[in-house]
């Protein structure tokens, strides 16, 4: 069900105290001339805000269904937990036709700096699943790699999300005491330039560099993954410390496809990052398997773009402050598109929940 008809629904029925009490008699009759279906119109006069929230409605709507439509002062029946739709129809997909390639993985530093502090079956599991993903980049042949990542050991001007505009980068791992894992890539500035502009031309914030040193974030998977030493690399990078927004994280791609379309390039985006993953004090090690799960089934249900509709405490409690990363590239792609999850392991010593997601674009394996 689309999240602006639940809405509507839920005021209209606020504002008008006859209507919901015949709608709390009836829900699916009454229901229906306001666009709900009888299943939602269920969820709504249950007061489930789960479920309302996982659609895509902010707190400050859903809590309406509960405090005032169902009289639960305590809001007693929430419980935070999240649900994944899968009865309502998908959209067509709309990808760019010249994106061939598009995915999400981990670029957690150990797994490359010191693989053996964590369980040898689950690298080896994790490690299979970059395989299958460089494999795919490969395959796809690409004239330029986008990349996500968020903002560790760079220092920018501003808290605004940064897109390297140079000609080239370098940078090592020397933070992990393995100066040897290093890396240079080449820039491509005439696209990036171009990205900039569209961004500042739809009023959001962006900040263009042309020098910084690539860390962990970029290094990591590229050594990984990168099919060929002069592939063109653009990295973009979220600030979540300053600038948390996975509402416009998604808007951020969605932008860019527009200057995707007007070049005959093809172009693959990576998105790194978490999955869950605390650098808090006291929190470091943990990983939330139940949240994180639901993350890849989204994902795998062609519903990654819904996660941006989420507020933002959402995210953030459940350790998913580098998820905008993910939304860059799922606004880029669109809705409707459906992942694959190659690997995902929870591990504690590395810290966090690490995954490796490929999206199955229609114009790659004919999916519609």
């Amino acid at each position: 069900m689309d999240s602006k008809t639940l809405e509507q629904a839920i005021l209209a029925l606020a504002k008008d105290q006859d209507l919901l009490a015949s709608f709390r008699a009836d829900p699916a009759t009454v229901g229906a001339p306001l666009g709900l279906d009888a299943e939602w119109a269920g969820v709504i006069a249950g007061g489930d805000r789960d479920r309302l929230r996982s659609a895509g409605l902010g707190d400050a709507i859903t809590i309406l269904v509960s405090r005032w439509f169902a009289d639960d002062l305590g809001d007693s029946t929430s419980k935070g937990a999240f649900h994944v739709d899968t009865t309502s129809p998908l959209p067509d997909p709309d990808v760019p036709a010249n994106l061939v390639f598009a995915a999400g993985c981990s670029h957690v530093p150990d797994l490359i700096a010191r693989p053996e502090i964590d369980p040898e079956d689950a690298v080896a599991r994790l490690m299979s699943g970059y395989e299958r993903l460089k494999a795919d980049l490969a395959a796809a042949d690409p004239d330029v790699l986008l990349i996500t990542a968020d903002c560790h050991f760079q220092n920018f001007r501003t808290g605004a999300y940064a897109i390297g505009t140079g000609p080239g980068y370098t940078g090592s791992m020397e933070f992990f005491k393995r100066p040897d894992l290093e890396l240079t890539i080449k820039g491509h500035p005439e696209l990036a330039l171009a990205m900039v502009n569209a961004i500042r031309a739809e009023g959001l914030e962006v900040e263009e560099s042309s020098e910084f040193p690539l860390d962990h974030g970029e290094i990591m998977p590229l050594r990984l993954l990168l099919p060929r030493p002069d592939l063109p690399v653009i990295p973009i990078i979220t600030q979540p410390a300053r600038s948390f927004s996975p509402f416009g994280a998604r808007a951020f791609g969605e932008v860019l496809r527009g200057v995707i379309e007007s070049r005959d390039l093809k172009v693959a985006m990576l998105a790194t990052g978490g999955l869950s993953h605390w650098l808090d004090p006291g929190k470091f090690g943990k990983a939330d398997v139940e949240f994180d799960t639901y993350l890849l089934e989204m994902l795998q249900a062609g519903r990654g773009n819904d996660i941006a509709n989420l507020e933002p405490y959402a995210l953030l409690d459940h350790g998913q402050y580098e998820f905008p990363n993910w939304l860059i590239m799922l606004g880029l792609v669109g809705p409707g598109v459906r992942g694959e999850v190659y690997s995902y392991e929870p591990m504690e010593a590395s810290g966090g929940g690490w995954a490796v997601v490929n999206m199955r674009l229609p114009e790659r394996d004919g999916n519609e």
